[in-house]
């Protein structure tokens, strides 16, 4: 009797033991599957925050590219209004100084409001992310608010004369994150050069030969002080132009100084003698 009730006692411990293991592997089962799962739940924010992340990026991206597509489209738009401005101030040499110079301040005020969209899009934005896009609209905008400029007072335009202009057509009291850089404002009194060229050579034609030597002179304080810089590629570039007006320019008053002085104006520039007769007359 004894010896069974020793056997059943260590069954009933062996079985508790089994019992006790059982619950133990269960409770490190539950264990590894609850870490299991939170990794699994940690890995699963992680990546939401980096797609979200990602998401935040390409979204910056998209409205950085709409934004400088617009900014180009605007660029175009002053590109091709300046050029249109120095062709009616190409027409001073001929028609009335005066009303040319009213009817170009007046267009000009409608670049302004051009600028005035850009300023805009710049808005709390990084300028110099969005400066290329509208760069070439900038030079050419210099150059012809430049020629007006010269055609009224004889003189280089400042660039604060540049912005406070603008300032004041928009009717603002800052231009924000939009300014004009120092690179750009070289490039467009470079170009400038060109087009002081051929109205120095219109201005021949209509023998207004003081307009001439003071192109000539102006040119010739541009050229010097583009000389005295140290030029970046682009700039170094524009130097090559102002050196083939100023060559042009030169020759030009040349003529005018020594065949002025021996012949009269209708033989210098090609008049006929029939035509010669028929001033006379």
């Amino acid at each position: 009797m004894s010896k069974r009730f020793n056997n059943n006692n260590n069954n009933n411990d062996s079985d508790k033991r089994m019992k006790f293991n059982n619950n133990n592997n269960n409770n490190n089962n539950r264990n590894n599957n609850n870490s299991k799962d939170t990794a699994s739940l940690e890995s699963q924010i992680k990546d939401t925050e980096i797609i979200s992340l990602f998401k935040g990026f390409s979204q910056k991206l998209d409205e950085d590219n709409d934004r400088r597509e617009r900014i180009v489209k605007i660029s175009r738009d002053i590109t091709i209004s300046s050029k249109r401005l120095i062709s009616l101030l190409q027409r001073a040499c001929w028609e009335n100084k005066q009303d040319i110079i009213v009817q170009a301040k007046e267009d000009l005020d409608k670049i302004h409001l051009l600028f005035g969209t850009i300023i805009t899009e710049l808005n709390n934005q990084e300028y110099w992310k969005f400066q290329r896009s509208f760069t070439w609209g900038v030079q050419e905008y210099i150059e012809s608010f430049s020629f007006l400029y010269f055609l009224e007072n004889g003189t280089l335009i400042p660039l604060d004369y540049i912005h406070n202009s603008i300032k004041e057509s928009l009717k603002l009291e800052s231009l924000g994150q939009f300014s004009i850089s120092m690179e750009d404002y070289y490039l467009g009194l470079a170009d400038l050069t060109g087009e002081l060229m051929r109205y120095s050579t219109n201005s021949t034609t209509q023998k207004k030969y003081d307009d001439c030597y003071q192109i000539c002179d102006f040119v010739r304080v541009i050229h010097s002080g583009f000389s005295l810089c140290h030029l970046n590629r682009d700039l170094n570039s524009k130097l090559n132009l102002i050196d083939e007006s100023l060559k042009k320019i030169e020759k030009l008053c040349f003529s005018i100084r020594v065949r002025g002085s021996e012949f009269p104006d209708q033989i210098m520039f090609g008049l006929d003698g029939g035509e010669q007769q028929q001033e006379t007359n």
